[in-house]
């Protein structure tokens, strides 16, 4: 499971060329083997025996090939010794639509368990439609949690930035016990509306 703000946050979007009129990436994996260091065909390999030695004289090389035919624009993203897997956005979390709830805006984090028929346990809430990629776009947070039923706890209102890392986020009012997603939208909806103060004179 991965952590909602992690989902979101910290990422680079990759860049078409300038006015490219169709920009769609082409992606493509290249995976093979490298060897460290020179040595000759009849020279023994790296045989350290520590079951989490990762300095092997082989490892795996992988080279991820993003080309745009509109533009010729290509990213080239290289690393070592990488895992990879494959999973949907709904598992995942990223990649599906936000929830529209009390005029607020609602973006998923993957589920406890893929492949179980669940809700997502956790939303970052936004003010407009558009995906949040830092914490200064986030209005608050949903998280579901169990009382003996399932309840929702809401954060509003984020503190000014500064003293955050890559994904944390602070907020400034919380409460607990909601016994729906949409009460707890509603909750936050309220914490972002003008106070009204009537003033007698």
């Amino acid at each position: 499971m991965n952590l909602v703000e992690e989902l979101y946050f910290g990422w680079v979007d990759l860049a078409h060329g300038q006015d490219c009129p169709l920009p769609v990436w082409e992606p493509q994996l290249a995976i093979e083997q490298g060897r460290r260091g020179r040595r000759l065909p009849a020279e023994p390999g790296h045989a350290c025996s520590h079951p989490e030695c990762d300095h092997a004289t082989v490892f795996a090389r992988f080279t991820v090939r993003l080309v745009c035919q509109s533009c010729d624009v290509v990213h080239l993203i290289t690393g070592e010794g990488a895992g990879r897997g494959t999973t949907t956005t709904a598992a995942y979390g990223f990649g599906q639509p936000a929830r529209e709830v009390a005029g607020l805006w609602l973006w998923p984090s993957g589920l406890h368990t893929p492949g179980i028929e669940a809700e997502p346990s956790t939303f970052l809430v936004t003010l407009t439609p558009n995906r949040p990629s830092r914490p200064v776009h986030v209005a608050g947070r949903i998280a579901e949690y169990f009382e003996r039923r399932r309840r929702f706890t809401a954060a509003a209102i984020v503190e000014p930035a500064g003293k955050h890392t890559r994904t944390d986020i602070e907020f400034r009012r919380r409460r607990t016990n909601f016994r729906s997603l949409d009460a707890a939208a509603e909750w936050i909806a309220d914490q972002h509306r003008p106070q009204h103060i009537e003033v007698a004179v």
